[in-house]
């Protein structure tokens, strides 16, 4: 891969990150980072979770993912469960603040890329779709790939 390619990437990369918001303090309007949203968007469409397959999923440091865990769980939004299998296991679930949390942080995502793409012609859009599942393709088989290697 040159430079130039490189570059390009950063330049969208970068470009996209800022067009949806993912560099404010708080993510969507809320009292929450990026990654404490993700983990009630990431518990709220697989509950009940596991925190090491949230730690694997996202890619977040163990510690990290404890500390989230722990605010979450003090602000009411989310508890723990001993699993029936192995008792050892906690699983973890949206308190029925934590699923009205989870859903107005969806609807608000949704809203976002709603709002972002709005101006494109239906064509228009339906290529940036296509182009962005065509990338999501390319980095699963990436993924595959290094899966492979380890």
């Amino acid at each position: 891969m040159d430079k130039a390619m490189v570059a390009d990437i950063r330049r969208f990369n970068r470009r996209y990150t800022n067009m949806i918001g993912l560099l404010n303090h708080h993510i969507l309007n809320s009292t929450f980072s990026f990654t404490e949203a993700r983990v009630i968007i990431e518990i709220g469409m697989n509950e009940p979770c596991i925190a090491n397959m949230l730690v694997d999923s996202l890619n977040i440091d163990r510690s990290y993912m404890s500390r989230i865990v722990r605010r979450l769980v003090k602000e009411g939004l989310l508890y723990k469960q001993s699993s029936d299998e192995d008792q050892r296991i906690s699983l973890l679930r949206l308190t029925e603040k934590g699923q009205a949390l989870y859903q107005e942080l969806d609807a608000r995502s949704d809203a976002v890329i709603v709002r972002l793409f709005r101006e494109l012609p239906p064509q228009e859009l339906e290529e940036v779709h296509a182009a962005m599942q065509k990338i999501e393709q390319k980095l699963d088989q990436l993924e595959r790939r290094d899966d492979d290697t380890i």
